[in-house]
């Protein structure tokens, strides 16, 4: 059987079966090709290409007046593809951030401890400005040292109405002192000494009142001291005697 060769796919040249057959112009009948030939290569020249004027659906100009030759039917080629989607890049791709893993899960207590603290911190600052305040007043109502004055008839000195005992209570240097002027007559003047100092933080500024009343039950007015200390009010009763005051003493029977 005569031997066919394909054309090779990269355009490579073919033997096909006409360059094994005899040549007409041999001068010699049912002689054979001779080995020595060269191949002909007319058949070997590949088919020309489709380019992409002749796949538009565009007819072409006639110029020259040469007649285009038919074309043959031919497949239309798609003028554009459809964009294909990229694979994202895992660089690009965002992670999400990490979850919270304290989020609802706040345990009853830290409200609670919050609480607490900032009422300590509130009640601090309110103790701390009450105790502000109060001292301000004291210096506007008393001043420095802390002072209060008031009138009473108390039988000293044939005080009376018109002509009532005038007292002076300070406190000088964590002292209670009280200063007595009877019937308003600076000549006659007595004083009475709290005996015992006023202890404490801001003893020396602690105010001193005065207030007189029949606290054992003679009929006279006593007199009553008392010392108005931060945390509570302290007293202290000079009993009268028809003349002047005295310290209190066993046999006195006092009803506050």
């Amino acid at each position: 059987m005569p031997l066919q060769l394909s054309e090779a796919p990269d355009g490579e040249p073919r033997t096909t079966e006409d360059d094994f057959m005899p040549d007409d112009d041999d001068g010699t009948t049912g002689s054979t090709r001779s080995h020595s030939t060269s191949i002909r290569r007319a058949n070997l020249v590949p088919p020309p290409r489709t380019t992409a004027s002749q796949i538009s659906p565009i007819p072409q100009r006639r110029t020259g007046g040469q007649v285009p030759r038919p074309e043959q039917p031919t497949a239309s080629l798609p003028t554009s593809f459809p964009a294909q989607p990229y694979p994202r890049s895992n660089r690009t791709r965002q992670q999400a951030p990490p979850a919270n893993i304290l989020k609802g899960k706040v345990h009853w207590l830290l409200p609670l401890g919050i609480g607490m603290i900032a009422m300590l911190v509130l009640w601090e600052l309110g103790s701390f400005t009450l105790a502000w305040g109060l001292a301000r007043y004291d210096d506007i109502r008393y001043g420095y040292p802390r002072t209060s004055q008031t009138n009473a008839v108390v039988g000293h000195g044939k005080d009376s109405l018109l002509h009532p005992s005038h007292f002076i209570a300070i406190n000088l240097n964590r002292q209670a002192i009280v200063v007595e002027f009877p019937a308003g007559n600076p000549s006659g003047a007595q004083s009475y000494v709290v005996p015992y100092y006023i202890l404490g933080q801001g003893g020396d500024l602690t105010p001193i009142t005065l207030e007189f009343r029949d606290v054992t039950g003679d009929g006279k007015l006593d007199m009553i001291i008392h010392i108005h200390l931060q945390t509570q009010d302290q007293t202290f009763v000079f009993v009268n005697d028809g003349n002047k005051f005295r310290p209190p003493t066993n046999k006195d029977n006092i009803h506050l």
